[in-house]
Parts: C-alpha cells; structure tokens; sequence
C-alpha cells in the first residue's frame, strides 16, 4: 500500500485563494497541516517564500510548491479519483475559467477600498468621503448590473446537473466556485447585503449541496452565510 504523502499546506488565517484547496484535500479525505500564518508574522516570512506571496505547499518535506490553482490541480489528479477526472476536464476547466472571470469583474469593486494606489488613487482613499461614495457606487452598481448575469449563467451549467461539471460527486470546480459565491453572502464587505445571491436559489442550494458533503460537516454553518 502506498504511504499517503504528507501534505503542510501554508496560508493566512482566511478563506482567500488556498481555500479550494483545502476544500479538495478535505473531500479526498487526505490528511494535511492546515498551517495559518498570522499577518503580524507574514513581514518576516515573506522573504523565505519563493514569490513572495502564498499559499506555498509542502510534499513530503520536498520543494515549496506555489500557485494556488496549480496546487489544486496536483490534489485533483494526485489524491482523488473523482475530484478531476481525464473524462471531465473540459468541462471542469470551462466551469474553473466562468468563476475566475466573475471574479475579474468584481474585484476592482472589491480592491479599490484596499489598495487604491492600484487604481489611481491615494493611500487612504477608502476613508475619505469621496472614497466611501465612490466604493459604495462601484459596489452597488456592480450587483445592479454583474452579478445577475454571472449567477444566471452558473444556473444555466447546473440545469440537470447537481454540480458545475455535471457527474454525480463534485470536482475542482466546485471546489474554486462555493468559496467565491459564499464570500457574497456572509455579510462581512461594506455593500454586499448577505441576500446578494437569494434572487438565484439554484445557486443558493448547489451551495447548500456541496457543503452539505459528509467530509465538510460543521465546516460552513448552514452552508450560505
């Protein structure tokens, strides 16, 4: 029987960009070291790192392995038969590349109150009065305007599908898309009411779907918020 690796998967106290991740080592049912980097210690270690940013992985005490989606394909091809099957990849690649432009088109509402040198604007920015209006306007029109079409779409791939690549397990894909609609909806970003997504309940209960899996039992609450 061949040993499971041993897997230290190293990232910031959040959900972010290694929750997929996580999410794919959970449902593979693979033992690893969740490891949480205070931000307070993220100074000091951010030299040490190859690129200087995380997730960074560790394979049995081998090379620091980098990149967020890389990682989460090795977990899918390497630990699990299901997570991203040879006859699924189109359709888990496709459903992968919807979710990273929904987050494209949000994310210049979303950075601007945290890095607004990014965007033109002065350090502080998002304090300031003009700042405030114009990140509440960015927000609320891109609700207004965005996220309905991007949450039809996700409706449309999951008719007659329990899950974005269709099958009867979830994949890498749900994996990288639950993280990214639950951020909509647990009311922790100025301007983003946590009913964002109840106009969609096809979307709201693929949610509930895939958190209701038995690996992640306790893991999200009731799933949404």
């Amino acid at each position: 029987m061949t040993p499971l690796p041993k897997i230290k998967l190293t990232y910031f106290d959040i959900e972010g960009v290694a929750e997929a991740v996580r999410l794919a080592l959970v449902l593979s049912n693979t033992p690893f070291e969740d490891d949480r980097v205070g931000f307070g210690d993220w100074g000091e270690m951010k030299p040490k790192t190859p690129y200087g940013c995380l997730p960074i992985m560790s394979v049995d005490d081998g090379p620091l392995r980098t990149q967020s989606m890389a990682m989460l394909r090795w977990v899918g091809s390497s630990c699990s038969e299901t997570l991203y099957p040879r006859d699924k990849i189109f359709d888990i690649e496709e459903a992968i590349g919807l979710m990273e432009d929904l987050n494209k088109s949000w994310y210049p509402a979303f950075a601007i109150g945290m890095r607004p040198q990014n965007y033109g604007r002065p350090e502080g920015f998002g304090q300031t009065e003009e700042g405030k209006k114009i990140i509440k306007e960015m927000r609320e029109t891109w609700f207004q305007n965005e996220l309905p079409r991007f949450l039809t779409y996700i409706e449309n791939k999951l008719e007659g599908n329990q899950w974005l690549a269709g099958g009867e397990t979830p994949t890498i894909a749900d994996c990288v898309a639950v993280p990214i609609l639950r951020n909509f909806s647990r009311g922790h970003v100025d301007h983003v009411p946590a009913t964002a997504l109840d106009s969609h309940p096809k979307v709201v209960d693929y949610i509930k779907r895939f958190c209701a899996q038995p690996q992640l039992k306790g893991r999200y609450n009731n799933g949404i918020h």
